[in-house]
This record gives structure tokens, sequence and C-alpha cells, in this order.
């Protein structure tokens, strides 16, 4: 039976029956040559996803080392995500190793990447490899580690994949020998949620703080009570020697009356699975605190491969009046411990019952939805519990579709009645997602009166209309021609630039984005841009409704 459930978890996966892990009994080079010092760590806590390898700290142009013999196989360039990045395989391992927000390539690589650029005319390009293209020898340096994408400063950002499952893998263990860490992780606060039940009175999520007491354990500052079904969460961080920062921690176990009754420890996982950090957290006091508060229990719609020896999803049942001794043990990955002990009260009390409403979605099939001038399908594997969705209009015209609290794991279809559809060029209508006093624009296909958009998160909606053109703004281009270097500032007010297009006496110029301050710019390469006389630049930047902005300019070189 346990072997029949093991298929069909995979199969959910998207993993084959007959797929087997890759051996770690392997030995890799660190990819940088220096004193390793993290600014992250493998599955840290992050906005939609677990962390997916390691961030080491590096200032921009420190040379990148292949760790292992292997071939490039993919390269990618964007002004967003991994920035410029090479994703190297090594078949004797099985394995393959990303190095993400470069600086730059090593001439070898960066020869092919300007090739491509050219070839489709665009900054942005993703494009993979075969095995004898790009050959590299271990310890080569490939790159120079940088602060390109979406990068909050100069790191390498390393990862290791399963090249047929691509599965990530934990680097740690390889470079283990390279980091010091005798720091154990700290507990901030537990929490208490009585999902069937009470805590101290109280039908709502109850937050502990915690002491530490002389032998080094932990335990609650004040008394917990509770009776019927609840769920505990930790909230804590890893620490590492050397450094302030704050990481994930690795493993947690939980224990009820000695009996454990749920461990995690993220040590792999499928890329497309990361997302299910939003169930693995408690997803509500993210969204409106910003506050990773890590739940021990299970959704029934939560696949990812890190719980081991969980009894009842992780929910405790407390129906005797005696104390319930808990225990938390947290682990790192270089073994260092913190426990946390601490007792529940049962104590006897009614339960009130929340009664069941409309739209009742289930996780586990399509969801469907047609009311009030709002159509929403939530395909299957969408949702990680069952839940009751509520769907109206409001008075101003806005469409509540959902609570913003609630995770999605999928895309979902959304289609909107425009409540006053006066626009002759339709494209120009946007969705916005509405939070607080920020709003997320959401572009889709209009049809009949309606807006159709795909949407993974759930809210407070309205249809508005985007007819401004992009701001394009020259940085001294008088001085363009003397520091042989185009810089242009580009931006939009409502639904963001889709794509732009640089252009030198009529052929296409290849501007480089940098995504975090959106400015483009283009060092001229005498090969392609003759020197000594005058050039004609032009640059459209269009938008993600359809308006474009042009920028002309004439100067010597």
């Amino acid at each position: 039976m346990l072997s029949l459930l093991l298929i069909l978890l995979n199969i959910c996966m998207g993993i084959s029956p007959n797929y087997k892990p890759v051996s770690t009994d392997f030995k890799i080079d660190p990819p940088l040559h220096r004193t390793l010092y993290l600014s992250g760590n493998f599955g840290e806590l992050r906005n939609n996803h677990f962390h997916s390898g390691l961030d080491i700290k590096a200032q921009s142009g420190t040379p990148v080392y292949a760790v292992e013999d292997g071939f490039v196989s993919r390269i990618s360039v964007s002004p967003y995500g991994y920035g410029l990045a090479v994703y190297i395989d090594h078949p004797r391992i099985g394995v393959t190793t990303v190095y993400g927000h470069l600086d730059r390539f090593a001439p070898f690589i960066d020869d092919i990447v300007k090739m491509r650029q050219y070839a489709q005319e665009s900054f942005s390009v993703n494009f993979f490899l075969k095995k004898d293209e790009i050959k590299v020898r271990k310890g080569q340096v490939i790159a120079y580690s940088g602060n390109t994408g979406s990068s909050g400063g100069p790191h390498l950002h390393f990862e290791i994949r399963e090249t047929e499952s691509e599965y990530l893998l934990d680097p740690m263990p390889f470079l283990k020998t390279y980091l010091k860490d005798t720091r154990p992780p700290q507990i901030r606060s537990i929490a208490v949620y009585p999902i069937a039940g009470i805590v101290n009175n109280g039908y709502v999520r109850k937050d502990f703080s915690v002491i530490r007491q002389k032998n080094g354990i932990v335990t609650l500052s004040s008394p917990v009570t509770a009776w019927g079904k609840i769920v505990l969460g930790v909230k804590a961080y890893d620490y590492m020697n050397e450094t302030s920062n704050i990481y994930g921690v690795y493993s947690i176990r939980l224990f009820v009356d000695d009996k454990i009754v749920y461990s995690s420890a993220i040590e792999r996982f499928p890329f497309d699975k990361s997302r299910a950090v939003n169930s693995f957290i408690d997803y509500e006091d993210w969204v409106k605190r910003r506050s990773f508060i890590m739940r021990s229990y299970v959704s029934v719609g939560n696949y990812l491969p890190v719980y081991k020896d969980v009894v009842d999803q992780g929910v405790i049942t407390i129906d005797e009046e005696r104390v319930y001794k808990i225990r938390y043990e947290l682990r790192d990955r270089h073994g260092n411990l913190t426990i946390c002990t601490f007792s529940i009260n049962g104590k006897k009390k009614n339960i009130l019952m929340d009664n069941p409403s409309d739209n009742a979605c289930v996780y586990n099939q399509n969801n469907f939805i047609d009311k009030h001038g709002v159509s929403l399908f939530i395909p299957k594997g969408a949702l990680y519990e069952n839940i009751q969705l509520k769907c109206f209009q409001n008075s101003d015209n806005s469409y509540v579709v959902g609570q913003e609290c609630v995770p999605l794991h999928l895309y979902c279809n959304l289609k909107i009645k425009i409540p006053s559809d006066t626009l002759d060029n339709k494209k120009q209508y946007y969705l916005a997602r509405v939070f607080g006093n920020k709003e997320i624009p959401y572009t889709g296909t209009y049809m009949n009166g309606y807006l159709e958009v795909k949407i993974r998160e759930l809210g407070t909606f309205v249809v508005k209309s985007d007819t401004v053109n992009p701001v394009i703004t020259p940085i001294s281009p008088a001085q363009w021609g003397n520091t042989g270097k185009i810089r242009i500032r580009i931006g939009d007010k409502h639904t963001g630039v889709e794509s732009y297009r640089g252009e030198i006496d009529g052929k296409f110029a290849l501007l480089e984005m940098d995504g975090k301050t959106a400015i483009l710019s283009c060092k001229l390469d005498p090969v392609r841009v003759k020197r000594n006389k005058k050039h004609h630049f032009r640059l459209t930047v269009t938008d993600r409704c359809g308006n474009r902005a042009v920028y002309e300019n004439s100067f010597y070189w």
C-alpha cells in the first residue's frame, strides 16, 4: 500500500514512477575560490517561492568557476529573475549547476551570447546548447559575479539541479567544509491555530513569545489552554558564523507527548512546486504583515516532498482535560539544534462551528463560478484546501473575487464585465488588483464586453484603462558621442513596459536593460557603428496595453 501511495504521489508531482533520485555521493569544487559567506541559504522562505540555491556573498567582478567538468547546456539573459545566468550539465554526476546574477560572461561564452542577441534582435535571450558546443573543465572561469536581474545586491546565486528531473538540491552538503556554522536556529515565537477548536478562550490565532532557560532550552513566556482541534506554527530563523544575515531553517520536528506528529526537511524539491511555500507558511500572516510563520501542518493539496512522519496532517486533537507536552526540534544543515518545550492545558469548552456558505471550491477538481458579472475558473490543483469563495460586485464597480489571504498554486481564468465599455481600442482595458494603496495590473483579452485575464492571486479587482504612452527619458544625450555610451531611462505609469527596440542608423542596437533602475544602456561598438560620423538613434517603447512612445536623437561619434 505504501509503495502504491508513493507512486501516485510521484505521478501527481509529474515524476515518472521509474524515476530514481541521483546519488549525492559526489564532490564538487566551490564556485568561488575564496572564503564563502552566505547572504541566503537553500529553502529560505521568499515571496511565492522557496529560495532555490545558495546566495554567496561576492563583489561584482569576482571570478566564477565551474565546479565540475561538463558542458554549458543553457544561457539566459533577462532584466529580471536571474539576470545573466549560465547552466552547466555534469553528466558524470547527473546534475546541472546554475550560476545567476552574473555581471558578465567569460569571453568564450559572451561571444555566443552576443551572436544570439543580434540574431534575435533582443537583449533578453534564453537558449539551449548541445553537449559538444561549449565544454568546460572543473576550475575554469566561466563568468564574473554581479548584481543583474532581480538581485538585491552583488552576490552569486548558485544552484544544483538533478538534470533529468530538474529537482532542486541543497548545495550546502557539498560546500559544508567551506562554510563555518556553529550557531543554532533561533525561535522568535510560537503560533497556535484553533482550526476547529478554541485557544485561550478565543477562536483566532494566538501568538506566544519565547524565553530561553538557563539550560538553553526555549519555552513559552505565557501558558496555553485549548480544546478541540488545533495546529501549531513556529517563527524562526537560522544564523551562521561571521555574518549578520538571517537564514531559513532546514529541519523542523514536532512532538506531542514524546510522539512525533510532524516533520519537515527542505533538502530537495521540484521547481514547479516551489510556489507551495504559500501552503508551508501562514499565508494570511505573510499577506497582512509580511511575516513568515512556518505551519506544522500539511494541506491536502500540498504535494511538496519535504514532509515526513506527519500524523493527521499535523492536526493536534485536545480532547482530554490534562497537560499535553509539546516539543519542537529545529536543526540547520550543520546539525546545530534548538529545542522548544511547553505545555498545552486541555480545558473543556463549547466550540462554535462555522456554517458553510455558498461557492464551495474543492481542491482536487475543477471549479467554476459565474455570478454578478464575474466568471472564475479554478483548475484542479490550484487550491491547497477546500475553500468557501466570496464573489460579488461593490457599489464602486470593483469586484471582490475570493479572499486575498487564500493562496493559489496555478493560474486561474478570470472574466469580468466592463461596467462602462466606451473605449474604441479595446486593448487599452486592463484589470487592476487593489490591495491597500497598491495596484497590480493584469492585461488580457477583450470579448463581448468582458475582460479575461489569468490570475494567481485572489482579492479585489477594478477594470481600468491605459491610454497613456510610456515615458522615455534620455540621460545626458549631449555626452553620448564623448562617452561612447547611450543611456536612457524608460517607464510606464499604469501597465508597465512590454517591449522596446533601439536602432542606430536604421539597424538594431543592443540596449541592455537594468530591471532595477529601468535604464537602457548601449556601449557603442566600432565594428557595428562607424566612427567619426553623425548617427541617428531611434527608440520605440510599447506598454502592455499597446501604447507606444518614440524617441529620436542624432549624435556624433
